[in-house]
């Protein structure tokens, strides 16, 4: 069997419970010729053996575990198996479509560009949501327009040589390691390609659990720097990776304050998208 045109590369820790909606969803892929290499980062849950539930049901599906968990090491150690043509690195929260290989093949082949992203959906139907993801699409194009173009987590294609050309992603950037990545990219001369459609299903999970304009304030003023000054944070106070966060109970604390301001971004939403 000769070597797969994708390998799509996804890092995991405590993801049992979102992990297997991914690998469901790469299960019903149209387009077939790719591998799967899930990453886990020594999850205390049953993540690997959900995972490893899933060969002979997703094509060419290997699980690995990485010495530890940080999100661009764990890609990193993907990328390091991979066999594709093409990396296409997805959040374990993520879902994709039964076309989006399909779509993301028939892009590629009539374009001569090596870094890509895409247009999403929301993870509900729920109408704030919709705005929040429309809004979410907005800045992403903005940042390409002023030319600080920012690949998002979620969902990141880019080919396998010019991956390696720029060694990967930088596992000193445990956070925003995807914007130091697009950074170095467009440094070396590959700027970020943006599929206007929607391929893949935004987890909202996040912002669920600890409230959108908590997460906006936080993700606005880390990604500033990015855009005005092209300095990447390697940190955010509070910020922590895993699917573990969002099963703890949410503490019951009275926040007037942000919930005002959650009232005004809803607000300020309904004004910009109506």
């Amino acid at each position: 069997m000769g070597k797969p045109f994708f390998s799509v590369i996804i890092p995991a820790l405590n993801e049992e419970k979102f992990l297997p909606k991914l690998l469901e969803s790469l299960s019903c892929q149209h387009f077939t010729d790719f591998e799967v290499i899930v990453v886990d980062g020594k999850s205390k849950d049953k993540t690997v053996s959900v995972a490893s539930s899933f060969i002979g049901k997703v094509p060419n599906l290997s699980v690995v575990v990485a010495d530890h968990a940080s999100l661009p090491y764990q890609r990193n150690v993907g990328a390091d198996k991979a066999q594709g043509e093409w990396f296409v690195f997805i959040d374990a929260d993520t879902v994709v479509y039964s076309y989006t290989l399909e779509r993301l093949h028939a892009h590629l082949s009539l374009s001569e560009e090596s870094f890509f992203t895409t247009w999403f959906s929301p993870d509900s139907n729920d109408v704030n949501d919709v705005r929040l993801t429309l809004f979410g699409i907005f800045f992403f194009e903005l940042s390409k327009a002023v030319k600080r173009a920012i690949s998002p987590g979620p969902f990141t294609v880019v080919k396998r040589s010019v991956f390696n050309s720029v060694h990967g992603y930088d596992i000193e950037h445990p956070f925003l390691e995807d914007q130091d990545f697009s950074r170095r990219m467009a440094t070396a001369g590959h700027n970020l390609s943006i599929i206007r459609e929607s391929l893949y299903i935004w987890s909202l999970r996040r912002y669920r659990k600890e409230g959108t304009a908590k997460v906006l304030q936080a993700y606005t003023k880390a990604l500033l720097p990015v855009i005005f000054s092209k300095k990447v944070p390697k940190n955010m106070k509070g910020y922590e990776m895993g699917g573990q966060i969002f099963s703890k109970k949410k503490k019951n604390v009275k926040q007037p304050l942000l919930k005002q301001t959650e009232k005004k971004m809803k607000k300020l939403m309904q004004e910009i998208f109506e």
